[in-house]
């Protein structure tokens, strides 16, 4: 949209603007039609990985927050079509909905606003886990993140379905929302992986299994410990440090040389 009123109105930027108006019309005029060009071949790149995907982005989009209050039945059905999530069991699912549907009415109902309603819930779950001083760090991006939140009053959709399900427990409706929620919106993420793995296989560290490999990436994606912390739990799982002394994840039994 913004690159099309770019487009449209011939505006690519005020320092280019006022280099432009020092040349010729002629040469202007080129410059110019090789920017729209180059616009609007981002236009059709961006187009052509969107546009097959486009029904797949409104359908999850249903369960955004500005949408959630409106979310119908009908929507939730054309999502599950196209995901098939093993083993859900849709007659559940529609009671859950209407159960939930029902839950959100009430909270709009309350003489508190919403935001401030999910503000507190997730006030509350930040601090049943247990922190120390190697969290600080942590704290202080929540704090950012609760600030942020707080000046501009958007309730965010993954917040909203937390405080729903807790208030009303939808194991169907769950399981469609963790598949929904762990879509990655870029590959950033999935970029950060590599860039663990440069660290985890060497020419050092080359006999590592793939389960190994897989199991030591899971730990330093998902793992909230810092560093002192999972160095003092290793120390004292006595499982773990047996696991880690065996020969078992290597796919090689050194042998004795006769």
């Amino acid at each position: 949209m913004k690159l099309n009123e770019r487009i449209d109105s011939e505006f690519f930027g005020s320092a280019c603007r006022y280099r432009l108006a020092r040349l010729p019309i002629n040469t202007q005029n080129i410059l110019k039609s090789s920017f729209i060009k180059f616009l609007t071949k981002i236009i059709s790149y961006i187009d052509s990985y969107f546009d097959q995907n486009n029904v797949f982005y409104r359908t999850i989009s249903y369960f955004g927050q500005e949408n959630v209050e409106a979310l119908t039945w009908n929507q939730v059905v054309e999502c599950v079509e196209m995901i098939h999530i093993k083993d859900l069991d849709e007659d559940r699912l529609f009671d859950e909905f209407t159960n939930l549907k029902s839950t959100l009415r009430t909270l709009l109902d309350q003489p508190i606003p919403l935001f401030d309603q999910v503000k507190a819930f997730i006030t509350k779950q930040n601090n049943l886990v247990t922190t120390d001083a190697g969290d600080e760090e942590k704290e202080n991006e929540d704090e950012d993140d609760d600030t942020h939140l707080t000046e501009s009053k958007i309730v965010r959709s993954d917040q909203l379905w937390m405080l729903l399900l807790s208030l009303t427990p939808s194991p169907n409706f769950k399981k469609l929302l963790c598949f929904l929620f762990s879509l990655p919106c870029s590959n950033a993420y999935v970029e950060s992986v590599f860039s663990q793995m440069k660290h985890l296989v060497n020419d050092k560290r080359n006999c590592m299994t793939t389960e190994l490999v897989s199991a030591e990436l899971k730990i330093r994606l998902n793992a909230t410990l810092q560093c002192a912390d999972m160095y003092k739990y290793i120390l004292s799982n006595q499982d773990i440090l047996k696991a880690i002394r065996s020969d078992e994840k290597y796919t090689f039994k050194k042998k004795n040389v006769q």
